[in-house]
C-alpha cells in the first residue's frame, strides 16, 4: 500500500481561520455607490464602464444581466446576475482572470470577488454543481431557482470569511461551511449524501473535489474526500445546532476539520 504524503494532508488541512479580524474599517460607502449607479445606467453599463473598462464584454443577452444589492449576515453586497451561460464565463474571465480563459469555466456557476476596488457577488443560473433536478427531487424550474439561493448563500459565507477571518479558498473545510449553510437556505435542510454527490465523492461523476485537489496525489486525494465525507455526517447531524448564520460559520471555523472530525466519531 502506497504511504500517504503526510505533510501535504496535514498542510491542506490546516485550519486558516485562527484569526478574527476584529478592527474592521467601518462599512464602506461600497454598496451606495453601486446604487447611485444602478439610479442611471443599466447593469450591463454598470460592469463594462465601472469593473471591466478593460476588457468589456458584449453580452449576448443583456436582458438577462441583473444587479442587486443584497443585505446579508456579512453586510451589504451587490450581488451580479448572468442568466446567460456564455455572458457569465466571458464576464468571470474578463473580471477575475485577467483575460485568460481557465479551462474548468465551464464548471464554475459563481464567484465571488472581494478587494478594495471590486467587492462583489457573481451568479449564474446554471444547476448548482451540474446536479440534475431529478437528483433533487424538483423540478427544473424550481432546481435552477433554488441553485441560485444554494449560490447565493454559499458565495456569502466565502465572502464573510474573507471580511472577518482574511480567508476564503476552494478548500474543503470553506466547501462544507458554505455548501452547509446554503443548503439549509435553498432546500431547508442539510443532505450530507447530497453534498458527496456536489463533490462527487460518491463516485458517480468528476464532481467539485477533483478541482480543488487536482494538485494533489491520488493517495492524498482519496484521504481528502474520505474526511470530507466523516465531516459532511457531522454537520447533517449537527445541523439543527449550527443552523444560525454567522455564529455557525465562527463556530466551524473555530474548530476546523480537526475538530469536526472528532465529533463525527
Amino acid at each position: 500500500m502506497k504511504k500517504i504524503d503526510m505533510e501535504a494532508l496535514n498542510r491542506y488541512l490546516t485550519n486558516r481561520f485562527t484569526r478574527r479580524i476584529t478592527n474592521q474599517e467601518p462599512e464602506e460607502s461600497y454598496s451606495d455607490t453601486w446604487q447611485l449607479w444602478l439610479e442611471s445606467e443599466s447593469p450591463c453599463e454598470i460592469l463594462n464602464t465601472h469593473i471591466i473598462p478593460k476588457r468589456p464584454v458584449e453580452f449576448s443577452q443583456p436582458e438577462e444581466v441583473k444587479i442587486n444589492i443584497e443585505d446579508t449576515f456579512a453586510g451589504r453586497i451587490p450581488v451580479v446576475i448572468l442568466g446567460n451561460d456564455s455572458d457569465f464565463e466571458n464576464f468571470i474571465v474578463n473580471a477575475a482572470c485577467k483575460g485568460e480563459r481557465p479551462d474548468d469555466i465551464s464548471q464554475m456557476g459563481a464567484s465571488f470577488m472581494y478587494g478594495k476596488k471590486i467587492q462583489m457577488l457573481v451568479l449564474s443560473k446554471k444547476f448548482y454543481s451540474g446536479t440534475p433536478s431529478e437528483l433533487v427531487h424538483l423540478s427544473r424550474e424550481d432546481w435552477r431557482n433554488r441553485s441560485m439561493i444554494l449560490r447565493l448563500e454559499h458565495e456569502t459565507v466565502h465572502y464573510y470569511t474573507k471580511k472577518f477571518f482574511g480567508t476564503a479558498t476552494n478548500n474543503i473545510h470553506d466547501e462544507l461551511m458554505a455548501d452547509f449553510f446554503g443548503m439549509r437556505k435553498a432546500l431547508g435542510h442539510y443532505d450530507a449524501d447530497l453534498f458527496c454527490y456536489f463533490m462527487g465523492i460518491d463516485g458517480s461523476h468528476e464532481g467539485r473535489l477533483s478541482l480543488y485537489t487536482s494538485e494533489m496525489s491520488e493517495d492524498v486525494k482519496q484521504e481528502i474526500a474520505d474526511i470530507a465525507r466523516r465531516c459532511s455526517i457531522f454537520l447533517e447531524r449537527k445541523q439543527e445546532e449550527i443552523a444560525e448564520v454567522p455564529s455557525g460559520i465562527d463556530y466551524l471555523c473555530e474548530i476546523g476539520i480537526g475538530g469536526m472530525l472528532e465529533h463525527s466519531v
